[in-house]
């Protein structure tokens, strides 16, 4: 497994069991700390708070910090399955039962994708997203409606999507990606502050043309690419592509 090096400490602030921090951070091989100082040079710190593990920075460390969140989205009805609407749900189509979440992130489409009904597996290679992730999947789990419906949480894997894709033994019907593409020159808005934090902390994904590929031969029906409305097709002109906020959907259909 790959260990993160370089921005990022595990911080322990009296809440909660130490070994439990202890452990975060000999996985991760990073620095622990009960205090801050000035002498500190990490600008990252996870720490569970809430009974959530959370991504603080600097700015953050008063605030609430950054979590996975699993509760619906703004508009988002609360039943199982949600209602298949817009542009993502058509990307997806309604024959489309498996899908791959190959650049998981934060988890917000993928856990949305699940909401929506489908079986979803997700794929991230930084091991700091992975704990935040699992840790989001672990807090889905324990809900009320999950237990009811006795339904099974999107599996999470850690490592890289191109290794893990050309390994597949089983075709999912879809493959979903969503590559952090270099910002836009003149900004328009503010970006979120989850993905300025995540686009510092990781940097770009270089490797994005080469997944679009393994992806498109490991999909049984079709690959989805998430882009900024400014970005250029990642694989060239999709078959399908729906427009949403800011941003859309490109689909790329197997032969």
């Amino acid at each position: 497994m790959q260990k993160y090096t370089g921005k990022l400490a595990v911080l322990y602030q009296g809440e909660g069991d130490l070994s439990r921090f202890q452990e975060l951070a000999e996985r991760l091989a990073v620095p622990l700390y009960k205090t801050i100082s000035n002498e500190i040079s990490e600008c990252f710190f996870l720490s569970w708070r809430d009974d959530c593990l959370k991504l603080l920075d600097k700015e953050l460390l008063k605030k609430g910090g950054l979590v996975v969140d699993i509760e619906p989205r703004n508009g988002e009805q609360r039943s199982w399955p949600a209602p298949k609407q817009g542009p993502l749900a058509q990307a997806l189509g309604r024959k489309i039962k498996t899908v791959v979440d190959a650049t998981a992130g934060w988890g917000q489409d993928g856990l949305h994708i699940f909401r929506m009904g489908y079986e979803v597996l997700c794929i991230e290679r930084s091991p700091v997203m992975v704990e935040l992730l699992q840790d989001g999947l672990n807090r889905l789990a324990l809900q009320d409606w999950i237990l009811k419906l006795n339904l099974q949480v999107p599996r999470l894997i850690n490592g890289n999507a191109i290794e893990i894709l050309r390994a597949l033994e089983v075709q999912p019907d879809c493959i979903y990606l969503d590559p952090m593409f270099p910002p836009k020159l003149k900004k328009t808005a503010l970006a979120k502050k989850s993905m300025v934090v995540l686009r510092d902390l990781l940097g770009d994904d270089h490797d994005k043309d080469e997944l679009f590929n393994v992806a498109l031969n490991a999909a049984g029906r079709r690959v989805i690419v998430k882009s900024p409305d400014y970005a250029e097709p990642l694989g060239g002109r999709p078959n399908e592509s729906y427009q949403g906020k800011l941003l859309r959907y490109d689909v790329y259909f197997k032969d």
